[in-house]
């Protein structure tokens, strides 16, 4: 046999790198997954590698080079750690040994593996070895699985509240958008409610101190909370809108009522009865119409004027307002509703305009009794509370 070097090296000043011989030697892994441990391991400790570059550099395809990665993790050579930016989880990432990593915490160590008779001199392993970023290179199972799919959403969540809230700040144009973005995730889901709330009032403050900050820097140090206490809004009082349910309630339990007021009729009108040209039936309905109902016909005039209705409703109309329902204008039940007016001597409804309708007792003319025994139980009820 030639005693002649069969393996030949030409001289190395630059661009090389030294590799265990056993990495080349571990028969627990394939030859492609050598390959690529000695691909990796051939990089710098800031590299940064991904799946497309193995596939590329392999000539292989996606399930091959996962397959590579998991070999290298099975023997050891490589370790999943999570991978934080900012304090937060940031995906995962691959950090890659010279050494398998089982070997080290059964106590052995690298001359336990099959050794050539002249060893390779190698270099101690970095302090700090290579994070490999894995961005698809293997999908987060379980819990990391959960956890990514969180911060995903928690940040699309927060993107859009900035979106919505922040260009209502005044330097918003100037305002760097990754660092309000960065201060708003570092918050509670309350705590941006909050500041959404007391914006406009910081910014009250701000005008008469003749003062400004970046959004970013308002929401960072918490300035809402250097605000004085929010006084609690006081509760608007109720309202019943005119030829609503509840108005149409109180009109028609005040008309069942009877007339209010005694309207005598007037000098002319008697002496138009005396001379026979007006009926005195007539005149009388006419000015109990007119003035007998004072209160609803203070109603009729401001929804005639004003469209108004009127505040702090009574209860029992509420309640009753519970069996009006809506007549339109024109139709069979409102003439029938007209009618009944006219012959009750009841003063009639001013015109209702774009609310082309007003409600009324349910079930038409006919079924007023109803009405009628619900608002004597009220009364009833009324005043056995106040006897009792």
């Amino acid at each position: 046999m030639s005693e002649e070097a069969t393996i030949r090296r030409g001289t190395r000043n630059a661009r090389y790198t030294t590799v265990p011989n056993h990495v080349f030697e571990d028969d627990r892994l394939s030859m492609e997954a050598r390959w690529l441990l000695g691909y990796l391991l051939s990089k710098p400790d800031d590299w940064t590698v991904r799946l497309g570059d193995i596939r590329k550099k392999g000539g292989c395809g996606r399930d091959k080079a996962r397959s590579m990665v998991a070999e290298l993790v099975d023997a050891g050579y490589a370790e999943k750690e999570p991978a934080r930016k900012d304090g937060k989880f940031n995906g995962l990432c691959l950090v890659i040994y010279d050494e398998p990593r089982q070997v080290e915490a059964s106590g052995d160590s690298v001359a336990s593996l099959p050794q050539p008779e002249k060893p390779a001199t190698v270099q101690p392993s970095p302090a700090n070895p290579p994070l490999v970023n894995t961005d698809g290179l293997a999908i987060p199972e379980g819990r990391e699985r959960e956890a990514r799919a969180r911060e995903t959403e928690d940040r699309k969540i927060v993107e859009r509240w900035l979106k919505r809230v922040h260009p209502s700040w005044p330097s918003f144009v100037s305002d760097s958008g990754d660092r309000a973005l960065a201060a708003a995730l570092a918050l509670t889901a309350e705590e941006r409610e909050q500041a959404a709330e007391r914006m406009a009032d910081y910014l009250a403050v701000e005008r008469q101190n003749k003062g400004r900050c970046a959004f970013a820097v308002y929401l960072a140090e918490k300035r809402w909370e250097r605000l004085a206490p929010k006084e609690p809004e006081k509760p608007k009082p109720a309202y019943a809108p005119a030829f609503g349910p509840v108005w149409a309630a109180r009109r028609a339990r005040l008309l069942l009522g009877g007339p209010m007021v005694q309207t005598p009729l007037k000098a002319w009108e008697e002496r138009a009865i005396e001379a026979g040209t007006l009926s005195r039936e007539a005149a009388e309905t006419s000015a109990r119409r007119n003035g007998g109902w004072p209160v609803v016909n203070a109603m009729h005039e401001a929804a005639a004027q004003r469209g108004n209705g009127y505040s702090n409703p009574d209860p029992v109309d509420e309640k009753l307002g519970k069996l009006c329902e809506f007549v339109p204008v024109d139709c069979d039940c409102w003439r029938a509703w007209k009618a009944e007016h006219e012959r009750l001597g009841w003063p009639w409804l001013p015109d209702p305009g774009t609310m082309r309708g007003a409600y009324f007792p349910a079930g038409g003319p006919e079924r007023l009794s109803k009405f009628e025994a619900a608002v004597r139980g009220e009364d009833d009820a009324g005043g056995r509370e106040a006897a009792e």
